[in-house]
């Protein structure tokens, strides 16, 4: 038994704990509470004091594309959606030249805290980077498709990609991942599509990652069948001849096939009616928000105090180094706090509970509680009186527990 002691403990889902202390057996929690308490219920426990310093669950980014990692946001077209959509069709994609870049955007969300992640990919390659590194999460293989004759012929294609990443012994054998399909988004993905793979994860009890509602150009292919998204469609000869347009928003699209439950992450959801927010706040989704992605592509911001108000879980996530500048959630927290007005200790919530139900991995994560793992991290205070000042700010050190220093008493 190790009892790690702090000047504060920042358990989430209860309130921040002044010289509070947390045990742990294993690699298991076994007690949170005042230090006194804690050091008392176990007397003979090696006990280590993180000095001044706060002890929090490790962060959850519930929104990356970890093979986009070789892309750079100063490459690609700034402030214009549509411009930054074609660049990225057309940029060339190689493993070779993308494993790097995507091991070392896995190193910098271990370094900064970050212990589990939901991340989008188009191929299966990522997944032994991501075995290899130690963090927790959701791997979703994406699937692309307007044309619903092509339907049938993707998801067969998905499902040899999962028995490819089935065969890997060393994947097979991790408790901490899991990898499920996923459509992309209402605007390439046809009604068919959605409607298989919203049905496949209902029946397998697996969340489902989509982008929805992320710009005006979106709503406007799906409520009126124009502009520059059909503009592209009808280019790449992908948009079916006749195509009946839903005539709904992205939100309400999606509820209409099925795709909208607790298990849902909709990701972006900025350009949303009151009508969506209460169809999202009725499904039980969890919105992720990007905010410094949404900020550089111009497309708005997601309503999150709005979304908050409503009773809607929001999560965080970086999104790509394609429209963000690194896979560092704090420095997208602070981005949040700073620049979309979000308190910290909502943003903390946001970075850690939130992405950890969202995902499905609550048991374990997101929050310091008794039977969770001890995937703890540690942020000095150097003295400052408030410790979610500090969280919000983008805090320069960071360690994970097993790393901190901490004198042995």
């Amino acid at each position: 038994m190790r009892i790690y002691k702090s000047r504060f403990v920042l358990p989430v889902a209860s309130p921040p704990l002044e010289q509070g202390a947390v045990a742990v057996d294993g690699d298991r929690i076994a007690a949170v509470g005042p230090a006194d308490s804690i050091t008392e219920k176990y007397p003979d426990a090696q006990v280590f004091d993180l000095g001044d310093a706060a002890l929090l669950p490790g962060l959850v980014n519930a929104h990356t594309h970890l093979e986009l990692s070789d892309a750079s946001p100063d490459d690609l077209p700034a402030g214009d959606y549509m411009a930054w959509v074609r660049a990225m069709i057309e940029r060339p994609r190689e493993p070779e030249d993308a494993a790097p870049a995507a091991q070392r955007a896995i190193e910098t969300m271990v370094a900064r805290g970050t212990v589990a992640v939901g991340d989008v990919a188009n191929a299966s390659w990522i997944a032994p980077l991501l075995n290899r590194s130690p963090l927790h999460g959701v791997l979703f293989l994406e699937l692309i498709g307007f044309n619903p004759a092509s339907a049938e012929q993707l998801l067969d294609d998905a499902a040899r990609s999962l028995d490819e990443i089935d065969r890997d012994e060393d994947f097979a054998a991790n408790p901490r991942l899991r990898v499920v399909l996923t459509p992309h988004g209402p605007q390439s993905c046809s009604a068919a599509l959605i409607k298989a793979l919203a049905g496949r994860a209902v029946a397998a009890a697996a969340p489902l990652s989509i982008h929805v509602a992320e710009s005006d150009e979106e709503t406007k292919l799906l409520m009126e069948g124009s502009g520059p998204f059909r503009d592209l469609l009808e280019e790449r000869g992908v948009l079916p001849d006749p195509w009946a347009v839903p005539k709904h928003s992205p939100v309400e699209h999606l509820d209409r096939l099925g795709a909208l439950s607790p298990r849902t992450l909709a990701v972006h959801c900025i350009h949303l009616s009151k009508q969506d927010l209460s169809r999202l706040q009725t499904r039980g989704v969890t919105v992720v928000t990007c905010p410094r992605s949404n900020d550089r592509l111009g497309v708005g911001r997601a309503p999150v105090a709005q979304l908050l108000g409503a009773g809607i879980p929001v999560a965080l996530g970086t999104d790509s180094t394609a429209s963000a500048p690194d896979t560092d959630l704090f420095a997208e927290l602070a981005y949040l706090c700073s620049e979309i007005g979000i308190a910290p200790a909502a943003g903390l919530r946001m970075a850690t509970l939130n992405g950890a139900r969202a995902l499905g991995l609550t048991d374990d994560l997101g929050s310091i509680a008794e039977g969770k793992l001890a995937e703890l991290i540690v942020v000095p205070l150097d003295g400052a009186p408030d410790p979610m000042a500090v969280i919000g700010s983008n805090p320069e050190t960071v360690y994970r527990l097993a790393d901190a220093p901490a004198e042995a008493t």
